[in-house]
């Protein structure tokens, strides 16, 4: 697999998740903490490769990314908690040359969560022109590779 060396995209989803400031949804923690992220992992679960991967948080400018995933594959990467307090995010990436995004959204919280718990941003490109993001147990079993 074919992915940007991760040097980078610690930087960049570091960025993505410092100085986020409470979002307006009733199921994230209402204490001056959030949740924490300590990592990003970027599924493609196409037949084709995709390009250009990019996890976007307009309200910071932060952002995370994948250059080349493979089919069936992905990147992931894990990296010292930092506090992200639910601002919206976008997923950004090309197929065949052609761009997509989605519109942008604030990840549920898994039920039971609540403030200081860590979580792993789940981006997963799942059929053609889709995608979505999750988040999930930072302590769940390590990413399996494809």
């Amino acid at each position: 697999m074919t992915c940007l060396r991760w040097l980078p995209l610690v930087a960049a989803v570091c960025a993505l998740s410092v100085g986020c400031a409470p979002g307006p949804h009733g199921d994230w923690p209402s204490s001056g903490q959030g949740i924490v992220i300590s990592g990003v992992v970027i599924r493609n679960e196409l037949p084709y490769t995709v390009t250009n991967v990019m996890i976007e948080v307009p309200a910071t400018g932060g952002f995370a990314g994948c250059g080349n995933l493979l089919p069936d594959s992905d990147c992931s990467n894990t990296f010292q908690d930092r506090d992200y307090h639910a601002n919206a995010m976008l997923i950004r990436w090309l197929e065949h040359g052609q761009p997509h995004q989605t519109d942008e959204f604030t990840p549920e919280l898994p039920p039971g969560a609540s403030a200081g718990d860590a979580f792993r941003v789940e981006v997963i490109i799942f059929a053609p022109g889709q995608a979505g993001a999750r988040l999930v147990d930072a302590r769940a079993e390590r990413v399996r590779s494809h």
